[in-house]
């Protein structure tokens, strides 16, 4: 280990003791490896949403089991809870490993708490990040930073059906509910409406969610994010990344991100300067740093926006893996304030090397309602179809599976650089439900204006 990034995060971490605390037990393995290799003195894990699939880190562990029956977007928020106010069995772990009160605590990318038990988050989210969350609130800013947008309306749900037909072009609208809940994503508060029997089920689906809609109209295209991350002098911009978003009917089911995918160049740039716009934009508004997403989908006119996350994300963390840029611990350091011995230029350049070179992603879904079997195995793709991998072949693709979650994660090698991975996923779940009971039903693949 030895690159920019390093002395930077030895100069916070070495000879200190951490808590990494957020999420499942199963997400930490890496971040404790790299906080051992960066000098620190001991590490102990606290997870807020269950144990997860995969492998934990070989470290004090204290795993907080959330109520049965949540769903995922039910789950993060529970364990965004329970980092604000903790139980006794957290506070009596932090206080046995740390007894002098010197720990930094590290939170997961959604992570809202400044302190845990007295001991200072190196990061969190600041109250006027999260509400720029808020589906109905971003339209916006998109025209305070000069972005443009498809038209949209704000409606309160009894009107949302006449609204909806006003902005219908023939395909339907997407409607989006409101925070009153809290933040929500994973296609979990949207909904794709094409007939009276759509806004009847989406009125019902909304009603126990939200107050009001954020209304489309619906854009056929590839959905995708693009990715910055402010720094004291500026925004360095990243590329962009396929969200694995398919359709069961007109239901959206999020299912992983990938960087295989290369738009036209035109659009690539469209794409960034749209970040470089947003990244300035939160800087003004709310004094923003750190990464930050822009969903959206690239039609065959452009990249048309429709969310905004003031955080960390999907889809840096999958650039991140394939690139090895520990961009999670270097975006804590840039959110809490610590130097990273970088500018922004030179950071864009960095990250946009190597994760133009190195791609990588795949499918996953989590918060499953059913019974799944732990399973780590490799699966290969023959004549369109997946099948497990015969033993000692590597695959073309990595499952992990376990405690209602189910990843696989594509082998480079074996996937092409350009076309979307979205119909590689769609028939990943295929499969899924033949072999592990997934249940997921049949999904399709959003249609590539450029394929």
């Amino acid at each position: 280990m030895g690159s920019w990034w390093t002395q930077p995060m030895r100069d916070v971490f070495a000879r200190r003791k951490v808590v990494v605390a957020g999420a499942v037990a199963a997400v930490w393995p890496q971040h404790v490896e790299l906080l051992r290799q960066l000098g620190v003195e001991d590490v102990l894990v606290v997870a807020t949403e269950g144990r997860g699939a995969g492998p934990i880190a070989d470290a004090p562990t204290v795993i907080v089991e959330p109520p049965d029956g949540l769903t995922m977007m039910e789950r993060v928020r529970h364990g965004t809870a329970v980092l604000r106010d903790p139980p006794d069995e957290i506070l009596d772990a932090v206080e046995r490993f740390d007894p002098h009160g010197d720990a930094i605590v590290v939170g997961s990318f959604l992570n809202e708490a400044p302190l845990l038990a007295g001991r200072p988050f190196l990061a969190h989210r600041r109250p006027e990040w999260v509400a720029l969350e808020d589906k109905v609130v971003v339209d916006s800013f998109w025209d305070r930073a000069g972005v443009e947008r498809q038209p949209v309306h704000i409606a309160a749900l009894d009107a949302a059906a006449d609204t909806a037909r006003s902005l219908d072009r023939g395909a339907g609208t997407v409607w989006a509910a409101d925070a009153r809940e809290g933040f929500h994503g994973g296609g979990t508060g949207t909904r794709w409406v094409t007939d009276a029997a759509g806004e009847a089920r989406a009125r019902q689906l909304f009603e126990d969610l939200c107050d009001r809609v954020r209304i489309m109209p619906f854009v056929e295209g590839v959905p995708c994010s693009i990715h910055g991350i402010v720094l004291p002098d500026g925004v360095a911009v990243l590329r962009p990344v396929e969200m694995v978003v398919l359709r069961r009917g007109n239901e959206f089911v999020f299912a992983g991100c990938a960087t295989f995918w290369d738009p036209p160049e035109a659009i690539r740039e469209q794409m960034r300067e749209v970040a470089r716009r947003v990244g300035k934009q939160l800087v003004r508004d709310v004094d923003f740093r750190g990464c930050f997403t822009v969903d959206g989908i690239v039609a065959d006119d452009g990249f048309w926006p429709t969310e905004l996350n003031p955080r960390f994300g999907g889809g840096v963390m999958t650039i991140a893996r394939a690139s090895g840029i520990p961009l999670v611990v270097l975006n804590d350091l840039i959110v809490g304030g610590h130097g990273i011995g970088r500018d922004a230029a030179s950071v864009e350049s960095d990250l946009l090397a190597a994760a133009d070179e190195r791609r990588g992603g795949g499918t996953w879904v989590g918060g499953l309602d059913r019974g799944i079997d732990t399973v780590e195995r490799n699966v290969c793709m023959v004549d369109g179809a997946w099948t497990w991998a015969p033993p000692k072949r590597t695959g073309d693709g990595e499952v992990v599976a376990g405690e209602g979650f189910v990843r696989c994660i594509f082998e480079p090698a074996s996937v092409a650089v350009g076309p979307p991975t979205a119909g590689l996923a769609a028939a990943f779940w295929q499969f899924a439900d033949a072999e592990l009971g997934t249940d997921i039903g049949s999904l399709t693949a959003a249609h590539d204006p450029f394929g």
